[in-house]
């Protein structure tokens, strides 16, 4: 894989990483790595006592493009949903989300994309690229009908999606399964 990478625990009893020290950013040499390990099982423990620690994982260090957020639930009353917005540690701060209910179209979804306040991001500031909308118009679809598609998953949370020129990458993906 090489270097940079980053490492986070893993965890189901642990959502937040980054809330209880449980991430480490642009490791760039073994060295780094073990003091990372040992500074994550230490924060995690320190900070949630009773959490299982099922490990650490580590991952190729995605640097560029912008953070968004994309996920999916069954919501009670209006059945499948999906919704996009700007991600990262910022998506409870801004609350710069868009939903929508599943299926929708392309042409949906894209209106669903240019509401959220930091769409003009996505056009490319100063200079920057345009980033690859067609991919994350692609996410949102894919997450909607993976949630519609199967009966054992509640929620889908992709955050950080990962957007620049080139594509999409997930860094952070959580599925919760429906209580039986």
């Amino acid at each position: 894989m090489g270097y940079p990478v980053v490492m986070k625990i893993v965890s189901k009893d642990i959502l937040h990483k980054s809330d209880v020290g449980g991430v480490a950013l642009d490791l760039m040499d073994r060295k780094e790595v073990i003091e990372a390990y040992e500074a994550i099982i230490h924060n995690c423990r320190k900070a949630s006592p009773r959490a299982k620690l099922e490990g650490v994982e580590v991952s190729e260090m995605v640097k560029s493009g912008v953070e968004l957020i994309v996920g999916a639930r069954k919501d009670p009353s209006f059945g499948p949903i999906v919704m996009c917005g700007l991600g990262g540690i910022y998506v409870e701060v801004m609350k710069d989300v868009s939903f929508r209910g599943f299926p929708l179209d392309r042409r949906e979804v894209i209106t669903m994309i240019k509401e959220i306040k930091s769409y003009p991001i996505l056009l490319g500031v100063r200079g920057e690229k345009k980033k690859d909308i067609e991919s994350l118009v692609n996410t949102i679809l894919k997450v909607g009908a993976i949630l519609k598609g199967d009966s054992n998953i509640s929620d889908i949370e992709i955050n950080p999606l990962v957007v620049d020129d080139r594509g999409a990458k997930a860094v952070d993906v959580r599925i919760l399964l429906s209580a039986y």
